[in-house]
C-alpha cells in the first residue's frame, strides 16, 4: 500500500488528492503491488488449479487416514474385515512396493472391494462424526450445519488472510492521521501558550501593568513628600500638642500599672512554686476556714441586729 498523506496536504492539493485516491484503488493492489489485469487472471487461474489439486490429495489423505484407523473406532464393523482393511490401507499409503506381494494380496482386495458399502458406510460415520466436532471447533457457541462448513471455513481463512490485514492496514493508516493532527494541535497549543506569556512577561500587558505600578508609587510618593511640606508649613495647634502629651503620659500610668500587676503576679506564681502542692492545699484550707468564720460572724452580727 502506498504511504499515508496528510489530509491537510490532500485538501491543499485537490488535484494530487484526486490521483492519490486513484493510484490506491486503480493502479495499486491493497499490498502495495502494482494492479495487472491479465497476470492476475493467469494467477487466479494457477490459484485455483492449485486449490482444487490441494483439496483432492487432501480428501486422499483423510479417507486414508480414516481407514487406517477405522478397525480401532468401529466397533460394529466385522471382525474378519480387520485384516484385509488393514493390508488396502498399507498398499494405499506405499508400503507394499513389490509387485509380486501385490498379487498376492489380490483376494484380500476382492474382498475388501466385496465389502466396499459396508466400509463406505462405516467411514462416512466416521467422518461425519469428525465434520461435527470441526462444525463445534469453528462456532462453539452456534455451530453452523455441516453443510455450511465449506463455506465457514472460507470466510475464517478470508477474514484471518486478507479482511483483518486490510482493516489493520486502515486503522493503521488512520492513526497517524491522527497522531499527525494532534501533534499539529500540540504544536499550536504550544506556540499559543508562548505567545501569551510572552504577551504576560514582556508584551504590552506587561508594560502597561509595570507603568501603571511606576505611576501609584509616583503619586504615592508625591502624597507623602505634600504630606512632609504641609506638617512643616503648618505646626499642629497647642491645644492639639498638649492632648498629644496628656494622652501619651496616660500611656505611660497605664504601662507603669500593668507592669507593676505583671511583677506582682509573677512573684505570686514564684511563691507559689516555692509552696509546692502541699503548700496551696493548705492555702486552701486557711481560705475556707477564713470564709466560714467570715460567714459566722455576719451571721452573729445580723443576728444582733436584729436583736436590738
Amino acid at each position: 500500500m502506498l504511504p499515508p498523506v496528510d489530509p491537510a496536504t490532500l485538501q491543499r492539493n485537490p488535484n494530487f488528492e484526486i490521483l492519490y485516491k486513484d493510484l490506491c484503488t486503480r493502479k495499486s493492489n491493497p499490498d502495495g503491488s502494482t494492479r495487472d489485469t491479465k497476470k492476475q487472471r493467469m494467477h487466479d487461474e494457477i490459484r485455483r488449479s492449485l486449490t482444487t489439486t490441494r483439496s483432492t490429495l487432501l480428501s486422499t489423505q483423510i479417507l486414508i487416514s480414516t481407514l487406517i484407523t477405522l478397525p480401532s473406532r468401529a466397533p460394529t464393523l466385522p471382525d474378519e474385515l480387520h485384516a484385509c482393511i488393514a493390508l488396502v490401507s498399507a498398499l494405499l499409503s506405499g508400503q507394499i512396493a513389490d509387485p509380486s506381494d501385490r498379487e498376492i494380496l489380490s483376494g484380500d482386495i476382492t474382498i475388501f472391494l466385496d465389502n466396499i458399502d459396508i466400509i463406505a458406510s462405516t467411514i462416512s460415520s466416521q467422518l461425519e462424526t469428525v465434520t461435527t466436532h470441526l462444525c463445534t471447533i469453528a462456532a462453539p457457541l452456534s455451530p453452523p450445519a455441516p453443510t455450511l462448513l465449506s463455506t465457514t471455513a472460507e470466510n475464517l481463512v478470508n477474514a484471518a488472510t486478507v479482511e483483518l490485514p486490510r482493516e489493520l492496514a486502515t486503522a493503521r493508516t488512520e492513526l497517524s492521521n491522527s497522531l499527525t493532527s494532534l501533534l499539529a494541535l500540540h504544536k499550536q497549543t504550544l506556540e499559543t501558550s508562548i505567545r501569551i506569556l510572552e504577551q504576560t512577561q514582556h508584551g504590552s500587558l506587561a508594560r502597561h501593568t509595570k507603568a501603571r505600578a511606576e505611576l501609584l508609587h509616583s503619586r504615592a510618593t508625591l502624597l507623602g513628600l505634600e504630606a512632609k511640606c504641609h506638617t512643616f508649613g503648618h505646626p499642629p495647634p497647642a491645644e492639639f500638642v498638649l492632648a498629644l502629651k496628656e494622652f501619651r503620659k496616660s500611656q505611660s500610668t497605664g504601662e507603669r500599672s500593668l507592669r507593676d500587676r505583671e511583677a506582682l503576679a509573677r512573684q505570686s506564681l514564684r511563691l507559689y512554686e516555692q509552696a509546692g502542692e502541699k503548700g496551696i492545699r493548705e492555702l486552701a484550707k486557711r481560705k475556707g476556714y477564713l470564709e466560714n468564720e467570715m460567714g459566722r460572724i455576719e451571721r452573729e452580727i445580723e443576728s444582733l441586729e436584729r436583736g436590738r
